[in-house]
């Protein structure tokens, strides 16, 4: 399958793209600074700037889906760059005909009916800390809801730079752990299978972690 995986120099998006290419896919890799990454066979490298208008154009050509691993570095200051970025990259699916989006959102967007009432608590809290990055983020999503290509919204629990465990929980109002931290690696895996299988997630928002 043909893949261009945004934001592919994060934390998650390296590992989407490690993840594509050694399970046989064509990755294209859009980043700002897309050099950051090593080369490898069938991976392709796209300089892309997801605030810009037209900062993507020809990034998704003759690709099928499209996962956006985009995020601001400090979540309390987080500016537009999901609402704004998420667009933008919306708008060149369109252009290049892409059928499937997958958009790295995160548990804070829950309104924690699905969750333990102590989760329910954690999730209420850290959407009061985090309350810029959440609506940037509620901002992205609602987009993603109304685009016609098939969507799928993938919400993480807090994620750590530590050994994948390669089993985890994952789909529509799954009961996660809000912060039981899920590896980068395991969320890449998450990612990707909305990307490329998991029919039963299409227009759905999938939670991921323990």
């Amino acid at each position: 399958m043909k893949i261009a995986v945004v934001g592919a120099t994060g934390a998650t998006g390296r590992r989407v793209v490690k993840h594509a290419l050694a399970q046989g896919h064509f990755v294209t890799a859009v980043a700002r600074s897309p050099e950051r990454l090593s080369t490898a066979d069938r991976l392709s490298l796209a300089r892309g700037d997801v605030l810009s208008a037209g900062g993507l154009t020809g990034a998704f050509d003759g690709v099928e889906a499209v996962i956006s691993c985009i995020g601001p570095e400090k979540n309390l200051s987080p500016g537009t760059l999901m609402s704004v970025g998420v667009a933008n990259i919306l708008t060149e699916c369109k252009h290049a005909n892409v059928r499937r989006f997958v958009m790295q959102s995160g548990i804070g967007l829950s309104d924690g009916r699905e969750l333990s009432w102590p989760n329910r608590l954690v999730v209420r809290l850290s959407s009061r800390i985090f309350n810029a990055a959440i609506i940037d983020k509620a901002v992205a999503e609602r987009m993603t809801q109304k685009t016609d290509m098939e969507w799928v919204i993938v919400r993480p629990v807090v994620l750590a730079d530590k050994p994948a465990k390669g089993r985890y929980t994952a789909g529509q109002s799954a009961r996660v752990a809000p912060l039981i931290p899920l590896s980068f690696d395991d969320c890449a895996d998450c990612l990707l299978r909305a990307a490329t299988d998991e029919p039963n997630w299409i227009g759905k928002i999938v939670n991921v972690g323990s």
